[in-house]
């Protein structure tokens, strides 16, 4: 099985930073979603360590029973999904301030419970990485041949490196995430409605967070909607992406908007079964939008420089779809569908420019196939998404 790992495994951009962490730190901690590659990547990286996965019953049993020999194992070791024995925190703790040869590479999918116990016992002894599915930049540019294709199929390894049909899979990640994972972080009873609750959600992905309306399309309280919220979020089902807020003196829209991490996953959650489904859904400018923003988050988060993006809008309407902080500047973004270029596409980012003082680039996202620079407008293809980490090339 291991061997067969190594044989299907594509490279992660984040191997670079856990590498070099690793020089240097005696513990690495390796979060995000469930099925998105932290397992194999951990064991690729670190083939020499004795490797425990504690969903095994038998080896939570043998972690929560008796920490201190579970760890004496051995010196290196890469646990999987820690979180599910709390125990072992503080027995890792000890270990690596006293025995300097000692490492561990710890893995987690429930992110509120892994941090709670880092923070607690492990500061400033862990280097802190986020895997999500792959993103385009990790993949070969022939890898989709329209972003309809790259919407529907995801970045979910198990969809992408063994060719599991998109429907089958996504369908079986929702009831697993729904019966198990959700059980496990939150008492929740009423599963059909919170099944209905994140179908709403994925109607809405790219909207600002409204729990009053959410509450009443669900039939539920506003107290119960926050609370499914934070655990959608936790398990790297939703990302939250907050407003951009400057000294401009306009009214702006405060409320943060939410997007999915993985349009797989999100076109499951819309009934869309194939791809030609994407370009004739109601919502496929919103499906568009949520995956260039969802590569843009994951390319965040492969170079360890995440919470650098936001929206602005004001109640003008004068808004844009994202932006970037870059030191102090930053990078204004527009994702438009179309394939091809309208100058309309630019008009917000026109006047944003005379607004905002230290603007270092504009561009637009969009559906065609030409990368190109258009005055002071950046034009982007969807699949250059690797030009996008800091500057934007003349062309």
């Amino acid at each position: 099985m291991l061997e067969l790992i190594y044989m299907k495994y594509i490279d992660r951009k984040i191997e670079a930073g856990i590498i070099k962490a690793a020089k240097t730190m005696p513990i690495i901690g390796i979060t995000g979603p469930r099925q998105s590659g932290k397992t194999t990547l951990a064991r690729n990286l670190f083939r020499e360590f004795l490797y425990v996965n504690l969903e095994f019953p038998d080896h939570r049993a043998f972690a929560e029973d008796d920490p201190r020999e579970f760890l004496l194992q051995s010196k290196k070791m890469i646990i999987d999904e820690v979180q599910q024995a709390p125990k072992l925190f503080s027995y890792i703790q000890g270990f690596v301030d006293e025995e300097k040869d000692r490492q561990y590479v710890l893995t987690g999918s429930n992110n509120f419970s892994l941090m709670e116990k880092i923070s607690q016992s492990l500061a400033g002894r862990i280097a802190l990485f986020t895997v999500l599915p792959f993103a385009l930049t990790e993949l070969r540019k022939t890898f989709f041949n329209h972003h309809a294709d790259a919407s529907f199929r995801g970045g979910y390894p198990r969809v992408l490196v063994d060719d599991n049909d998109p429907t089958v899979w996504y369908q079986g990640y929702i009831q697993t995430y729904l019966e198990r994972d959700v059980r496990q972080m939150t008492s929740i009873h009423m599963m059909d409605r919170f099944y209905g609750f994140i179908k709403i959600l994925a109607s809405r992905a790219g909207s600002v967070i409204n729990y009053a309306e959410f509450s009443k399309e669900s039939g539920v309280s506003i107290n119960t909607i926050r609370g499914w919220f934070s655990v959608l979020v936790a398990s790297y089902i939703v990302y939250i992406l907050p407003p951009y807020f400057s000294n401009i003196k306009k009214r702006l829209v405060k409320a943060p908007k939410f997007y999915f991490y993985d349009t797989g996953l999100l076109s499951a959650l819309l009934g869309i079964h194939d791809k030609e489904g994407i370009g004739t859904h109601i919502l496929s400018g919103q499906i568009f939008e949520n995956f260039i923003t969802s590569e843009m988050i994951k390319n965040e988060y492969i170079h360890h420089q995440s919470h650098r993006l936001f929206y602005y809008r004001d109640h003008d309407g004068l808004e844009v779809d994202l932006v970037r902080e870059r030191g102090d500047r930053i990078d204004l973004f527009e994702i438009k569908k179309g394939a091809i270029y309208r100058k309309e596409f630019t008009k917000n980012m026109q006047q944003l420019r005379n607004l905002f003082p230290k603007v270092a680039n504009t561009s637009v996202i969009y559906g065609g196939s030409q990368t190109l620079r258009n005055g002071n407008i950046n034009l982007i293809s969807w699949k250059d998404m690797d030009t996008l980490q800091d500057t934007i090339p003349k062309r």
